[in-house]
């Protein structure tokens, strides 16, 4: 079988949009019914079909292993598309008495990087790639994704029923998943809960970056003879760990030499360059130096429930997620009528390693689909493709692209990721 590799990027978190991070679904608001949504482009012609019985489990591990941080960066809340590398997500700072806090109001991107920079919403995270190592290897990349459309093609290989769809397009070698709502802007308004005034009270911007309104986070790992990228939103890290856990695997393993050696890179590489902005190739994304680079053992994810679904095992419900972007901690936070009674917080590695372990059948399937679609994509002329699963269906529909639909990557950018290969 080929060696296929894998460049994953969510965008956590590619979950719904956040006010000030990029997500509110996995915190589940009520919606007020009826609300309008923009129709759902047009799809063209089936090209083929991947139906449950198409997937054989491999044998290749399903484990995924070698984590490794590589780029970051914050959306700035500007009138223009501005980025800040490497940026630094809120810190935990959780209030001394609870409060009530009000309700979320508002209406909130479903997706923050394409809402933000709809021409080419993965170019942010490439650029955050470059600007942390300019000669990185891209010719071991292979796929390019987010944590939505790996979470739906990890959801149909576990025949777990959901509609959606999202393009897919070959740079080089490199087969990019590229997410796709209705619309780029699309929102859920009217939405309600505490998935957004909790981490506004509870989480701090660093002085640095005040005005951000999300941290978007690159990691690699190895899944399955799979090299993988994964970009996914986080919610926020914990100081105290960032020490705690460095000690931790070094006590424990005597430490990775290849990781701590790429966290040190890392920061060297933008702890002591100034702050400076510029624009980009195409003159439509600003970049600008500044932040800390925060090491990926300290990241948490949050989600708020009522107390009176307290004996509820939501965990079991994020483990998947977790699992795609490898973030280490959560915290769980009960609220009574807006005052939070109670915040659990999770140390979720054993957790999501069992959960690997049981799962192992469906991981196996899931590793299969991502190199059948792999191979489907490098051998289509043109390398685009429309990945559409429709509610109720068991077949993935592979379907041509409009022609309308933006490349993933402006032609300048693309070119660098081709040559570094």
């Amino acid at each position: 079988m080929p060696n296929y590799r894998l460049f994953i990027m969510q965008s956590p978190r590619d979950r719904y949009s956040r006010s000030r991070r990029g997500d509110i679904g996995k915190n589940r608001p009520w919606r007020r019914p009826g609300v309008i949504q923009p129709p759902s482009p047009r799809l063209g012609p089936v090209l083929s079909t991947i139906e449950p019985g198409d997937l054989h489990p491999l044998e290749d591990d399903w484990k995924i292993t070698d984590v490794r941080d590589v780029a970051s960066y914050n959306w700035l809340n500007r009138k223009t598309a501005t980025i800040m590398i490497p940026g630094r997500p809120p810190a935990w700072t959780p209030l001394s008495e609870p409060s009530k806090l009000r309700e979320d109001a508002g209406q909130y991107f479903r997706d923050q990087n394409a809402a933000r920079y709809p021409s080419h919403p993965f170019q942010p995270a490439v650029e955050a790639i470059f600007e942390a190592c300019p000669d990185f290897p891209t010719a071991e990349v292979d796929i390019v994704g987010c944590g939505s459309t790996l979470g739906n093609l990890l959801r149909f290989a576990r025949n777990i029923d959901k509609k959606f769809r999202f393009v897919v397009q070959c740079v080089g070698k490199t087969v990019f998943l590229i997410r796709r709502e209705n619309s780029p802007t699309q929102t859920i308004p009217d939405v309600r809960g505490y998935g957004h005034t909790f981490p506004e009270a509870y989480t701090t911007w660093d002085a640095e970056v005040k005005g951000s309104e999300s941290h978007q986070r690159i990691i690699q790992y190895s899944l399955g003879g799979l090299n993988c990228l994964v970009r996914f939103e986080a919610d926020g890290y914990h100081l105290d760990l960032i020490a705690e856990r460095n000690q931790e695997d070094t006590t424990k393993h005597g430490g990775s030499a290849k990781d701590k050696r790429r966290v040190h890179q890392l920061l060297d590489a933008f702890n002591d360059i100034s702050i400076s902005s510029y624009h980009s190739i195409d003159r439509a994304l600003t970049k600008e130096i500044g932040g800390v680079y925060i090491p990926q053992s300290a990241i948490f994810d949050l989600k708020t429930r009522s107390i009176r679904r307290k004996d509820q095992d939501f965990l079991a419900d994020e483990l998947p997620r977790l699992w795609i972007s490898q973030i280490p901690n959560m915290i769980l936070a009960f609220h009574r009528s807006g005052v939070f009674e109670e915040i659990q917080k999770t140390d979720t590695r054993e957790m999501i390693k069992k959960w690997e372990t049981e799962e192992q059948n469906d991981l196996r399937k899931f590793v299969a689909l991502l190199n059948m679609l792999i191979a489907f994509t490098r051998g289509q002329p043109g390398g685009r493709l429309e990945v559409f699963h429709d509610e109720g269906s068991s077949v993935l529909e592979l379907r041509e692209v409009e022609e309308s639909f933006n490349n993933v990557l402006p032609e300048e950018v693309e070119d660098r990721w081709v040559l570094n290969s």
